[in-house]
C-alpha cells in the first residue's frame, strides 16, 4: 500500500466485518501513525533549515536568564519581553567586503557568481564574500571578529577561517594527566600493604625470639618455664603475649572454609600472628604449621627449629614476596638448556666475522699468506668447529628433554629445527680454508705479458722463486733476469725438491681438514636419517658429495707429485 486510497480500500475490504473493539484498536493505531507521520518534515524544509544554519548551536540560550522574584514571593503579573540581539549586530562589520555587480565566491575551488541563486554572504571573521555552500560553518567570535571559544557568540564563517582556527588540527584534544592522582591512590594501597607486612613480620620476629630465648622471671630469678606449670601452657602464654587470641566460643565456623567446629573431631586453632580462630584441615589449608630455623642468642652457632601456626592470609602476606623472588630465581630445565644454546650461538656469531676476515686475507693470489695468518686461521677454524659441535649437542639436548605436554614438545622440535638451519647456514665458510690454498703451488704458469721476467702465477711458487733468486743471484725478489736463476744443477734440484715437499705438506694438511669436515657432515646425515628428516638429508648429502669430490681432487694431486723425476733430473745434472 503506497497511497492513502489503497489503505482505505484495504480497510473497507478486509477489516469491514471486525468487531467494534478491534475496529477501535485499528483506528487508534492508524491515528497514531498519522500523528507520527505529520512530525516528519519535507526534504525541502530540511534543506532550507540547513542553509539557515539552524542545525548548529544557537545564541538564544545566552539571552534566556531567569527573572528574579519580588520580595513578596509572588511572580510578576506581566513579565517584560526578552530582547535577543542579533549576533551580526554584536560583531563588527568594519572589515566586510562591499558587494558589487560582478562578485564571485572567494573560495579558490569555487569561483561561482554571487547572487540570488548562489547567495552572497560575508564571512564574519575575514569579511570576504562567499556563496551559500562555502559558508556552512560556525565558530564563536568576539566583538572584534576574533576567535573567542569561551565568551564569543556563534557566527557564520567560511571554510578557510573555520579550519584555520586554533585547535582545529589538534587531534589529541584536551588532556589531563591523572598520573599523580593514580600514584597517590596506589601509594595509599601500597603503604597499607607494606604496613600490614611490617606489622606481621615484627610479630613473627618477637614470637620466635620469645620461644627460642624465654625471658627470666624477675620475681623468682629463674626461667619463665617454671616447674609448677607445663611447658605447653607457658608456651601458650608467650604466644598470647604477642597478640590477643580470639575467644573459642564466639566462633562457630571457620572463616575460610565455613566448616563448623566441634569439640573433638574438628578442633579450633589460633593463628599466632593475627589471633583468629581457624581450622587445621590439611585439605583446605586454612592454617598450617610453618617450620622456621631461628638462631639462639645464647649460642651464636646454634639454631632452634620452631613450628609456628599461621592462617592462610598471614602466611601469604609474610611469605608472598620471598616466594615470588624464589620462583623468579628458579629456572626450569628447558630454560637452562635454551640459554646454554643461545650462549653457544652468540660465541659462534662473534667468531665468524674474524674467520671471514682471515679468509679474505688468504684469498689474494698475488700476496702469499704468512705463516702467522695460516696459523691464526687454523686456530679460529678449530674453535669454530668445537663451537659447532657443542651447539649441535645443546640443540639435541633441548630436543630430547622429557615432557608430557604436546605444546612443549612442538616447541622443542621448533628450537632444534632452527638450530639445524643455523648450522647448515654458518658451516659453509669452513670449507673455504682448504680452497684458498689451491693457488699456493710451485707449478705456476708464467705471465704472458712478461716474457723477459718470468714469474710463476702461484703465491707459494713466487715465494720459492724469489727466495732462490735473492739468495743465489744477490738481487731483490721480483727483480732480475733468467740468468739470475741457480746455475748449478745441485742447487736447482734442491729447490725443486723443497718445493715438492712443501706442496705435499700443505696438501696433506688440506686433506686432513676435508676429512674432518666429511666425517662431521656424515654424522649429521646419519642423525637426520634416523629422525626421518628427509629435507635435511638432501641438503647434507649435497654438501657431503662436494666434500668427497674435493677429497678426491686433493688425493689426485698428492699422487701426481713427481719426487722420483726430480731425483733423476738432479742425478742427470750431476752426471
Amino acid at each position: 500500500m503506497v497511497t492513502l486510497l489503497q489503505l482505505n480500500r484495504h480497510l473497507d475490504d478486509v477489516h469491514r466485518d471486525l468487531e467494534e473493539v478491534e475496529q477501535d484498536e485499528v483506528k487508534t493505531w492508524f491515528k497514531a501513525q498519522i500523528t507520527k507521520a505529520k512530525k516528519f518534515q519535507p526534504l525541502a524544509v530540511l534543506n532550507q533549515k540547513l542553509k539557515g544554519l539552524d542545525v548548529f548551536e544557537s545564541n538564544d540560550d545566552q539571552a534566556l536568564t531567569p527573572l528574579p522574584l519580588p520580595a513578596g514571593g509572588q511572580p510578576r503579573a506581566s513579565p517584560e519581553p526578552i530582547v535577543r540581539q542579533d549576533p551580526d549586530e554584536l560583531v563588527t562589520r568594519a572589515h566586510w567586503q562591499r558587494t558589487g555587480p560582478y562578485d564571485a565566491c572567494s573560495d579558490p575551488t569555487c569561483g561561482k557568481r554571487l547572487g540570488g541563486g548562489n547567495g552572497n554572504v560575508n564571512c564574519r571573521k575575514c569579511g570576504k564574500l562567499f556563496c551559500e555552500e562555502h559558508t556552512m560553518y560556525q565558530m564563536k567570535l568576539s566583538r572584534s571578529a576574533s576567535h573567542e571559544p569561551v565568551r564569543g557568540v556563534w557566527c557564520r564563517v567560511c571554510e578557510t577561517c573555520y579550519k584555520s582556527r586554533e585547535g582545529y588540527t589538534d587531534t589529541r584534544g584536551l588532556e589531563r594527566d591523572h598520573t599523580s592522582e593514580f600514584a597517590a591512590i596506589r601509594r595509599k594501597t601500597v603503604d597499607k600493604a607494606y604496613l600490614e607486612v611490617s606489622r606481621l613480620e615484627k610479630r613473627l620476629t618477637k614470637l620466635t625470639q620469645l620461644l627460642t630465648n624465654p625471658p627470666l622471671d624477675s620475681g623468682q630469678g629463674g626461667l619463665l618455664w617454671s616447674l609448677t606449670g607445663t611447658k605447653a601452657q607457658q608456651q601458650r602464654q608467650l604466644e598470647q603475649s604477642v597478640v590477643n587470641w580470639e575467644e573459642d566460643a564466639s566462633v562457630l565456623k571457620c572463616p575460610f572454609c565455613q566448616q563448623e567446629f566441634s569439640n573433638y573431631s574438628f578442633r579450633r586453632h589460633h593463628c599466632r600472628l593475627c589471633g583468629r580462630v581457624v581450622c587445621g584441615d590439611p585439605v583446605t589449608g586454612c592454617s598450617t604449621e610453618v617450620g622456621l630455623n631461628v638462631a639462639a642468642q645464647k649460642q651464636a652457632t646454634a639454631q632452634v627449629s620452631l613450628d609456628v601456626r599461621m592462617c592462610r592470609d598471614c602466611k601469604h602476606t609474610v611469605f608472598s614476596k620471598s616466594d615470588f623472588a624464589r620462583e623468579l630465581a628458579l629456572r626450569p630445565a628447558d630454560q637452562r638448556s635454551y640459554e646454554n644454546l643461545k650462549q653457544f650461538e652468540r660465541g659462534i656469531r662473534l667468531l665468524l666475522p674474524k674467520f671471514q676476515r682471515l679468509l679474505l686475507a688468504l684469498q689474494d693470489p698475488e700476496t702469499p699468506p704468512t705463516p702467522t695468518q695460516l696459523s691464526d686461521a687454523q686456530k679460529v677454524r678449530k674453535r669454530l668447529m668445537d663451537s659447532f659441535t657443542q651447539y649441535d649437542t645443546a640443540a639435541r639436548r633441548v630436543r630430547d628433554l622429557p615432557t608430557d605436554s604436546s605444546t612443549q614438545q612442538r616447541l622443542q622440535k621448533a628450537v632444534y629445527q632452527a638450530a639445524s638451519s643455523f648450522l647448515h647456514l654458518h658451516m659453509l665458510p669452513l670449507k673455504s680454508l682448504p680452497k684458498v690454498l689451491k693457488h699456493a703451488t710451485p707449478h705456476g704458469k708464467l705471465h704472458a705479458s712478461s716474457a723477459a721476467k718470468p714469474r710463476p702465477n702461484g703465491a707459494l711458487a713466487s715465494i720459492h722463486y724469489n727466495g732462490s733468486a735473492s739468495s743465489i743471484g744477490g738481487q731483490p725478489p721480483g727483480v732480475g733476469s733468467p740468468s739470475s736463476l741457480p746455475s748449478t744443477p745441485t742447487a736447482s734440484s734442491s729447490v725443486e725438491l723443497t718445493a715438492l715437499e712443501t706442496e705435499e705438506k700443505e696438501l696433506r694438511e688440506q686433506l686432513i681438514v676435508l676429512e674432518e669436515q666429511k666425517f662431521f657432515v656424515s654424522e649429521m646425515v646419519a642423525d637426520a636419517n634416523r629422525r626421518r628428516k628427509f629435507d635435511e638429508v638432501a641438503a647434507l648429502a649435497q654438501s657431503l658429495e662436494e666434500l668427497a669430490r674435493e677429497v678426491d681432487a686433493v688425493q689426485r694431486r698428492l699422487e701426481g707429485l713427481d719426487f722420483e723425476g726430480a731425483y733423476r733430473r738432479g742425478q742427470g745434472q750431476l752426471a
